[in-house]
C-alpha cells in the first residue's frame, strides 16, 4: 500500500495511459528503462552544441524520457513485473541522466554570457546531483521499507520538476536554471548527507 500511495501523482496517472496497452505483451519494464536511458542521453547530447534547433529537440526527447521514467515503474506495478534488476537499472538511469543534463547544459552554454564558467557550474551541479541520488538511496535503504528521502505534496513529487526543464529550455532560460541549480543542488546534497550521517549514528547507538 505504501508503494501505491507513493505513486499517485499526475505524472504517474499520465504514464498509465500508455502503459495499460502494454500489459500482457512482450514489453517489460526494463525495455522501457533502457529506451529511457537512450533517449535521455540523446537529449543531454543535444544540449552540447548550444544551438536553438538542437536545444528544441533536446526538450522533446527529455519529455519522453520523463514519461518513460514513470511508465517503467507503472508497468512493473500494474503487470506484477517487479524485479531487483529493474530497480537497479532504474536507479542508475536516474543517477546518470539527471546529472548528465546539467553537465551538458553547462557545456552548451560555454559560448554564451557565462563563458567557461558555465562548464564549471554544470560540473558542480552534476556532482551534486550524483551525491543527491546516491545518498538518498543510502538513506532509504538504512531507513527501511516505505521510507522515502523526499516526499511530494498532494499529487506532485519533487522529481516532477524535471518535466519543467524542456519548457525552461525552450524559453531560453537554461542559463538562469543552471546558475540556480549550481547553488541549490549542493545545498540539497548537503542536507541529505547530513540526514544520512545522523540516521547512521542513531542506529549505531541503539
Amino acid at each position: 500500500m505504501d508503494d501505491v500511495a507513493q505513486n499517485q501523482t499526475y505524472a504517474h496517472a499520465f504514464a498509465r495511459i500508455f502503459v495499460r496497452p502494454l500489459i500482457g505483451t512482450w514489453v517489460r519494464p526494463n525495455h522501457l528503462t533502457a529506451l529511457r536511458l537512450v533517449l535521455g542521453l540523446a537529449a543531454c547530447a543535444l544540449l552540447v552544441p548550444g544551438t536553438p534547433l538542437a536545444t528544441a529537440w533536446s526538450g522533446v526527447l527529455w519529455i519522453l524520457t520523463c514519461v518513460l521514467d514513470r511508465a517503467d515503474g507503472e508497468l512493473a506495478r500494474m503487470g506484477d513485473l517487479r524485479s531487483e534488476s529493474g530497480k537497479v537499472l532504474d536507479y542508475y538511469a536516474d543517477m546518470v541522466l539527471d546529472a548528465a543534463w546539467f553537465l551538458c547544459a553547462g557545456i552548451g552554454l560555454r559560448h554564451g554570457s557565462l563563458g567557461d564558467a558555465a562548464i564549471a557550474l554544470g560540473g558542480v551541479t552534476c556532482v551534486a546531483m550524483l551525491l543527491c541520488t546516491w545518498y538518498a538511496e543510502m538513506f532509504e535503504r538504512l531507513s527501511g521499507p516505505g521510507v522515502k528521502a523526499w516526499k511530494g505534496v498532494q499529487h506532485f513529487h519533487p522529481d516532477d520538476a524535471l518535466f519543467l526543464l524542456p519548457l525552461l529550455t525552450w524559453l531560453g532560460w537554461v542559463g538562469p536554471v543552471l546558475v540556480a541549480a549550481s547553488v541549490v543542488t549542493p545545498i540539497i546534497a548537503m542536507v541529505i548527507i547530513v540526514r544520512y550521517v545522523a540516521l547512521k549514528r542513531r542506529m549505531s547507538t541503539t
